[in-house]
């Protein structure tokens, strides 16, 4: 599903968020470098999923797509993607409103989400008291799988 960075979202609810990472073949992909700190930043809001689905979203710019729930991995961390949101609050208002596969977009094919994002998220702490408060408020006080991880891959 394709939405331009940095337009309004109107995916699933009627919150005041804008696009980021809604990547989809056939529509230009900004590309680049992002630092190692944005990364390991992005990847925490992946444990604090929002717009929970039924079923998932694979990736259709991969040229050889695994079957399954999507996963993806960093630093030896492995965490499944491709049926949730996440939310990011900027200092300056803003929120904006991403698909979790947004960091395999990034590992995998070097998009580059916009520089006012990648500055939100290295402003932003995932891990705060203020952040699950907002995640909680947004969800209507409702703590989808945030006191149990839900999101990371299994070991068998």
């Amino acid at each position: 599903m394709y939405f331009k960075d940095l337009t309004t979202y109107k995916y699933m609810d009627k919150e005041k968020s804008l696009n980021i990472g809604w990547l989809e073949k056939g529509h230009f992909i900004n590309t680049g470098e992002v630092s190692e700190e944005f990364i390991e930043k992005l990847w925490n809001y992946l444990r604090y999923p929002v717009q929970v689905c039924r079923g998932f979203h694979t990736c259709d710019l991969c040229k050889n797509p695994k079957t399954g729930v999507p996963t993806v991995e960093f630093n030896g961390k492995k965490r499944n993607v491709g049926y949730y949101e996440i939310r990011v609050w900027g200092k300056d208002g803003k929120v904006y409103a991403a698909p979790s596969l947004i960091v395999h977009y990034i590992l995998q094919h070097n998009y580059k989400p916009p520089q006012e994002f990648i500055n939100a998220v290295i402003a932003s702490d995932a891990h705060s008291k203020e952040y699950y408060q907002k995640i909680l408020a947004y969800s209507n006080g409702y703590d989808f799988w945030l006191a149990q991880d839900r999101t990371k891959v299994k070991k068998f």
